[in-house]
């Protein structure tokens, strides 16, 4: 295979991204309309509207200027200047990959956007103005959450370029599942949706007036324009796809040098199916969720900046790595405390018990995973795969079916009052989390490697998250819930200190879960016989 000089791979970064780009979105489209059972639009019709738009002629609202036809080029040359400075295609920096780090690249994406914005208040509308207006309010903590993302990958690197992250990465697997750093995975991922429009606060191609955010601001745009707007949009989503993918995640399958036609065309190849893979993820979250009200949306902004300063606590108080051998109960040990912890801070969030539910038994199936990755590696006996497989049956399906079994029997009202406001207590939880590495981090358990030692401060930071949780809400499924979390949390720590214990002493620690179960069972009962709320502050009067 021959060689490519650097200059010529330089160009097929740009030429990838942009051929590409239609196609993940029309594949997004499709996969959403297979989900939610309709028959949806084909996989090329993207290519076939902005052909179509090319070939329109263009009509401008009367009060147009030279900005609202200059913006859609504007901004697509934005775009298309991303992938120079990104690794798409390459693992080493090509001619213009050092011209810019993250920050540069995400200066010049929102200068992209503003162009758009100021195209939309040039148009005179009403309905462009509108959605600007949502965008630019809604996005406003995006800026942040950016810095701070990019301030945990400066301290992981020591710089801000984004080869090098990818290089760190392929060097030291054990840095991505560092708990800080899976933090700011999920920050970026959320501001993926937020970014792309995938907000569950209505259909991404919607017109609905209440629903229009991204599609209100070009709304008046036609002909070339447009076709250049939508274009744009999708090289968008691919450059944020490709940099989530290739420098924060999975940064392998890159073409190293010399650059090799072959490893160009696989690392191609990879790149539209990490694509793909990603698009799923998104679909699967856009589809599953209820849908935001408008005024909720600010929450789940300040959810991703929340978790992108909990990484950067996280990182400045967690153990050192020590021994750097990234083993199977070490990395499962750091994904599960970590996502048990993203669980709860969800449960937290939500003002729903069916949802809380859902959210609990995912969390009970990382506990058993857990437990299951646990046996198979060497840190475990092989007894723990009876807790994994007990784990799943009482946890994730008995428990939280017996529940939703009780509260629709008993009429039961699924909203869960809370003593303070959701973002307030997301702040609160944050604070103890940080407190929870604060504390453990002077603390060594023998020889223990590494990632577990990580793990353990993550899995008490979750403990006092499903406390505040049993405060806030004096709602008796949320207190049940609460305790339920503090045993989840409670697993993965004894997981992570003692992954030989002796299998009796944790089926004891089941069986005081299905205790508490039993009481939950009897206490709304009473309180459906009192014909009061199923709140556990109403017993205050019984004491005494």
């Amino acid at each position: 295979m021959p060689d490519l000089s650097s200059w010529l791979v330089q160009v097929l970064q740009v030429l990838t991204v942009l051929a590409f780009a239609p196609l993940i979105s029309g594949v997004i489209a499709r996969l959403e309309a297979v989900i939610q059972q309709r028959r949806g639009p084909r996989l090329l019709q993207p290519y076939y509207d902005i052909a179509k738009l090319l070939g329109k002629e263009t009509v401008l609202p009367a009060p147009a200027g030279p900005l609202f036809r200059a913006a859609p080029y504007v901004s697509f040359a934005g775009y298309a200047t991303v992938p120079l400075l990104i690794p798409v295609l390459t693992s080493y920096g090509l001619p213009l990959g050092y011209m810019g780090d993250i920050l540069g690249g995400g200066l010049i994406l929102g200068m992209a956007g503003f162009a758009i914005s100021i195209a939309a208040i040039d148009s005179g509308s009403p309905y462009a103005q509108l959605g600007s207006s949502r965008l630019r309010s809604f996005g406003a903590l995006n800026e942040p959450t950016v810095i701070f993302v990019v301030f945990v990958v400066a301290l992981t690197t020591h710089t801000d370029l984004p080869y090098v992250m990818g290089a760190t990465l392929r060097a030291s697997a054990v840095q991505v599942v560092r708990p800080s750093h899976l933090l700011i995975i999920a920050a970026f991922f959320m501001l993926i949706l937020n970014e792309t429009g995938r907000i569950p606060v209505g259909s991404h191609g919607g017109t609905l007036e209440f629903g229009q955010i991204e599609e209100g601001r070009v709304v008046e745009h036609s002909g070339p324009g447009l076709a250049f707007l939508r274009w744009g949009s999708s090289v968008k989503q691919l450059v944020l796809y490709t940099i989530f993918a290739n420098v924060l995640v999975a940064p392998w399958g890159l073409a190293a040098p010399p650059g090799r036609l072959g490893d160009v065309l696989l690392a191609v190849a990879l790149l539209v199916l990490k694509a793909l893979a990603i698009g799923l993820a998104v679909v699967v979250v856009e589809s599953s969720f209820a849908k935001l009200r408008l005024y909720k949306i600010p929450e789940f902004t300040v959810a991703s900046f929340m978790f992108a300063v909990l990484g950067v606590v996280i990182f400045l108080f967690q153990p050192g790595f020590g021994d750097l051998r990234l083993t199977v109960f070490g990395a499962a040990a750091t994904v599960a405390a970590v996502v048990v912890l993203l669980l709860e801070l969800g449960m937290l969030r939500s003002q729903d018990v069916w949802e809380q539910l859902s959210l609990y038994s995912a969390g009970s199936l990382f506990v058993a995973g857990l437990a299951i990755a646990t046996a198979a590696s060497t840190s475990g006996n092989g007894s723990l795969y009876v807790l994994g497989a007990v784990t799943v049956a009482l946890k994730a399906l008995l428990f939280p079916a017996g529940i939703r079994f009780v509260l629709r029997r008993l009429d039961a009202d699924p909203r869960v009052p809370s003593t303070i406001g959701v973002a307030s207590s997301i702040l609160i939880a944050v604070v103890l989390c940080g407190l929870a590495f604060v504390v453990m981090r002077p603390i060594h358990i023998g020889a223990v490697a590494a990632l577990p030692l990580s793990a353990l401060p993550v899995a008490v930071g979750g403990v006092l998250v499903a406390l505040l949780l049993m405060v806030v809400r004096p709602h008796a499924p949320s207190q049940l819930l609460g305790f339920l979390l503090v045993e989840n949390a409670v697993s993965v720590a004894s997981l992570v200190i003692a992954p030989g214990l002796p299998i009796i002493l944790a089926l004891l620690l089941l069986f005081d879960v299905l205790v508490g179960v039993l009481v939950f069972i009897v206490l709304v009962q009473y309180l459906a016989i009192e014909r009061t709320a199923v709140r556990t502050d109403i017993l205050d009067r019984l004491a005494g």
